[in-house]
């Protein structure tokens, strides 16, 4: 089965990423709309400046912050990332904790692609399962075949050397009794100068 990588599963929302200068009520607001608890953060060339969840959104916003309040107070700088190109099975164990449920996705130059979601990871561990199991099946189902077909049945499906008709009928013992009646009861005919014979003898008695 081919390994699967971040490319094919990670998410990409423009809104689930924002710019470091941001307002606490913009994020806020893309928070409530969107699926996910935690967005990317970029600086001003578009590179990766860390993570902004959405606890951390609440407090800020029960300090009853200034209108114009941005979230660069808020965001954590060291947070973790994948590449682009990374195999999904090396980038699962991230996941193992209960703290990550994104992580960005970042391109060779740290420029941020995308997020890819928990959730998604989990529905590919399902499918990944499932999809095992039935192929596990598919071989079982296979080789049960196999074994039931003996070793010279491949050649019985060989029309043209599967059956010879015989040369010559065989009669069976109920057979040939019916072949002798058959010959009994088979009409007589007679030739021409008898027929007429018959005729005119009969012609006569008349």
């Amino acid at each position: 089965m081919q390994q699967r990588s971040v490319r094919d599963l990670m998410r990409i929302r423009h809104a689930l990423v924002v710019n470091e200068t941001s307002t606490l009520r913009e994020v806020a607001e893309r928070l409530i709309i969107s699926d996910c608890d935690l967005m990317a953060v970029t600086d001003a060339s578009g590179k990766l400046a860390g993570v902004v969840c959405e606890s951390s959104i609440v407090r800020a916003l029960l300090s009853n912050p200034a209108s114009d309040a941005t979230i660069q107070s808020i965001v954590i700088r060291h947070a973790e990332s994948v590449r682009l190109d990374a195999n999904l099975t090396c980038v699962q164990p991230l996941f193992r904790s209960c703290a990550n449920t994104a992580l960005p996705v970042v391109d060779a130059n740290g420029f941020v692609c995308g997020l890819l979601m928990r959730s998604d990871v989990i529905r590919s561990l399902l499918n990944r399962d499932a999809d095992a199991k039935e192929s596990t099946t598919t071989e079982l189902n296979s080789e049960s075949l196999q074994e039931k077909i003996p070793a010279a049945a491949p050649d019985a499906f060989n029309s043209a050397a599967a059956f010879t008709p015989p040369k010559k009928r065989t009669l069976h013992a109920g057979d040939a009794g019916s072949e002798t009646d058959n010959a009994q009861s088979r009409p007589h005919f007679l030739r021409a100068d008898a027929a007429r014979r018959i005729l005119w003898a009969a012609e006569d008695r008349l």
